[in-house]
Order: C-alpha cells, then sequence, then structure tokens
C-alpha cells in the first residue's frame, strides 16, 4: 500500500513541475515574479494556522511532537533562548532583497484565488475532523500540502530567486534566508518508509515516518490518496490564476 502512495504522489510531482508557469519561469518579467511571490507568503502565513489545527485535532502524541517540533521551527531561538527572526520575518526580508518595497508587500490585497486556495486549503484539513481515518488524513495533507508540495514549488522559482539571491556560497548576491532553506529542507528526500535518520530527516521525512503506521487499509490509502490530490489541485489552482496574465 505503501508503494502505491509513493508511486502517485511522484506522478503528482511530477505533473507539478511541468505547471505552465514553472515550464515559462524564465519568460516571466522580473516585477511580476515579484507579484507571484508576495502572492505566494499569504499561503505562507497561512501553514501556522494549519500546523495549530492539526496540533489540536490529532491524539497520537508522537506525532502532536513531531508537528510541535516543525511548528516551533517557525519561531527559532538561539542556545541561550533569545528569539531569532521568524521564518515570517526572513520571508519579508528576502522579498526585500528580491527588489519588492516593504509597502508592496504589506499593501497588496489577497486575490479571490489566492484567499479561496487558502481557505479550502484549512477545509480540507478541518472536513478529516470524524472521519474514520482523520489522523492518518490530517497528517497526510499537512505534509503534502505544507511540505512536499512547498519544496518543490521553492525549487521551481529557485531558478529565477537565485538570479539576485545566493545559497550563501556566493560573494556577489546576497543570501537566501527563507526561501532555499525551505527548498531544502521540506523536500521529500526519499520515499515513505525509506527514511534514514543518518544526516538529518527533512520536514516531509519526519511527517512521513509515521504514514507507514497510519495507513494501514486500503479504505485508508483511498482515503489519503484523494487528499494529496486536493493538495495537488489546490496549489495548481493557485498558480493557475497568473497564467493568462503572463502568457496570453
Amino acid at each position: 500500500m505503501i508503494e502505491t502512495l509513493n508511486d502517485y504522489e511522484i506522478s503528482l510531482i511530477t505533473k507539478f513541475r511541468s505547471h505552465p508557469l514553472f515550464n515559462q519561469i524564465d519568460a516571466i518579467a522580473w516585477q511580476d515574479l515579484l507579484t507571484i511571490l508576495i502572492q505566494r507568503r499569504f499561503l505562507s502565513l497561512s501553514i501556522v494556522n494549519l500546523y495549530e489545527f492539526a496540533i489540536d485535532a490529532l491524539t497520537d502524541e508522537q506525532i502532536k511532537r513531531t508537528v510541535r517540533g516543525i511548528l516551533n521551527e517557525e519561531f527559532p531561538r538561539n542556545t541561550k533562548g533569545v528569539p531569532l527572526p521568524s521564518h515570517r520575518e526572513l520571508l519579508f526580508q528576502d522579498l526585500l532583497n528580491l527588489g519588492a518595497s516593504s509597502e508592496m508587500i504589506l499593501t497588496t490585497p489577497e486575490t479571490p484565488t489566492t484567499q479561496k486556495v487558502r481557505d479550502e486549503s484549512y477545509q480540507h484539513m478541518n472536513s478529516c475532523l470524524g472521519e474514520k481515518y482523520c489522523q492518518a488524513g490530517l497528517v497526510t495533507f499537512l505534509r503534502f500540502w505544507a511540505e512536499v508540495l512547498v519544496s518543490v514549488e521553492y525549487s521551481c522559482l529557485w531558478q529565477r530567486i537565485s538570479e539576485r539571491l545566493s545559497n550563501g556560497q556566493s560573494q556577489h548576491k546576497m543570501r537566501s534566508e527563507f526561501y532555499y532553506f525551505h527548498m531544502i529542507h521540506d523536500s521529500r528526500n526519499s520515499d515513505i518508509g525509506q527514511e534514514g535518520i543518518l544526516g538529518g530527516l527533512t520536514h516531509s521525512q519526519e511527517l512521513a515516518i509515521h504514514l507507514k503506521r497510519l495507513i494501514a487499509t486500503e479504505d485508508a490509502l483511498v482515503y489519503c490518496l484523494n487528499l494529496q490530490k486536493n493538495a495537488y489541485q489546490l496549489k495548481c489552482q493557485f498558480y493557475d490564476q497568473f497564467i493568462n496574465d503572463h502568457f496570453d
């Protein structure tokens, strides 16, 4: 069953990477790219709410600890417990370093499509409540929507972002403190059930460890496959809104 889940999510990732916007990323004017990234920021800001919802809805303490640990990384502290810039702040700084102004970031309204995607994503988490496979569903949707596909998005967008920001190895470009970090640390680095602790786990892998145990029947599998499809469709819907604007 886990092989079926792995195969299906790989197929969705492959399709997502071939989205028209990613395929034609080089053709997008820089100002239009900033517009896309500023809209994408609204989805980033909503991730904390999804994680908080999952913590309250999950009943397994071990899974709660995993989810709580990932959420706490959004608000890092140094070794003395002093708060460091949050991921939200680092995203804001990356956007400034890419050429957006503070006013542009703070006053650009959320488009109806972005708001719809954000609202429906939360609704999919909410719809798990009361379902037989609620726990598996929560972990599946959270992992695929907030970690796996996020890494895919940023790896596709990195082709343009890297024109002005670096992974820290360049003396000529500012270091990306948000996009590059999430591209690496959220990624699906192995199939579900093949996670190796050596070298550390990504967020996707940390959540995947629980799925093998949670998805124990064909019915649970079908339920989770459907949630993965929903997550994929929502992300496509977000990027679809920009196609007509830029590629007529």
